[in-house]
């Protein structure tokens, strides 16, 4: 957390100071400075753009979204909760002048993560790899999940709208849509208890058992495979802004 804060302080300060920059070299218009509130699939963000150019700004947003669901994963049920948040640094680039931009952009701190508690009723039945099994009632089957993704990623996002008008306007609407390129998010399982076959015998120790850890692996790869798409994350981003 303090890595983070560092970090969004730090890239609000850059903006800031190249607005301040720009604003003395500039004298044709005052306003240089915007900041901006959205919602897209990063979360709930708020951004603060500088002018450093007629037809270019910089800007840094941060995003923030939290979301508890539970579900079902082959009769292992997941009390999982969903962490959005991020910063990211843009460079919003207007080759017309109007506000159709193209814009070259890092996050520079990632830090969602999926998070989540699972359990087995005892003499419930449940696939752990390739096999059937049943969670022994004596020691039920319980541990955790998790999916976490690269801190630093690249993206390329097109939009319509600026947080710095040009001209007299003060309110601005901006919609963007694009992509953030990162490698496939890791997801691990850890499961402690009992696990027994499909008829009630053989109960075993998941933490010990050579075969368990075996379908433990296999599961964990299955669910890397279905998180593959999600290397290229997509963006899409409603925000209304207002410059000073």
């Amino acid at each position: 957390m303090r890595s983070l804060a560092v970090c969004c302080l730090g890239a609000v300060l850059l903006v800031f100071g190249v607005g301040v920059g720009a604003a003395t070299a500039q004298t044709s218009n005052h306003s240089h400075i915007g900041i901006g509130v959205k919602g897209s699939t990063l979360g709930v963000g708020v951004d603060v753009a500088a002018k450093i150019a007629e037809k270019a700004n910089v800007r840094v947003g941060f995003n923030t979204f939290t979301l508890n669901h539970d579900f079902d994963s082959d009769g292992i049920t997941i009390a999982a909760q969903l962490k959005l948040q991020s910063v990211d640094a843009h460079f919003d680039w207007f080759p017309s002048g109007g506000g159709f931009h193209t814009c070259p952009c890092v996050t520079l701190h990632n830090g969602s993560e999926v998070t989540g508690t699972a359990t087995v009723p005892g003499n419930k039945k449940f696939t752990l790899g390739n096999e059937d099994l049943i969670s022994n009632p004596a020691n039920p089957v319980g541990g955790n999940a998790q999916v976490s993704f690269e801190k630093v990623a690249p993206s390329v996002l097109l939009g319509w709208g600026n947080l710095i008008p040009r001209g007299d306007r003060r309110w601005s609407i901006e919609f963007e849509l694009g992509v953030i390129y990162s490698r496939q998010p890791t997801a691990s399982l850890t499961l402690t208890g009992s696990a027994c076959s499909s008829n009630g015998t053989n109960c075993r120790s998941i933490a010990s058992d050579a075969g368990l850890q075996n379908d433990v692996k296999t599961q964990v790869d299955k669910i890397n495979r279905d998180l593959s798409p999600l290397k290229a994350y997509p963006v899409m981003s409603l925000g209304f802004g207002f410059k000073f």
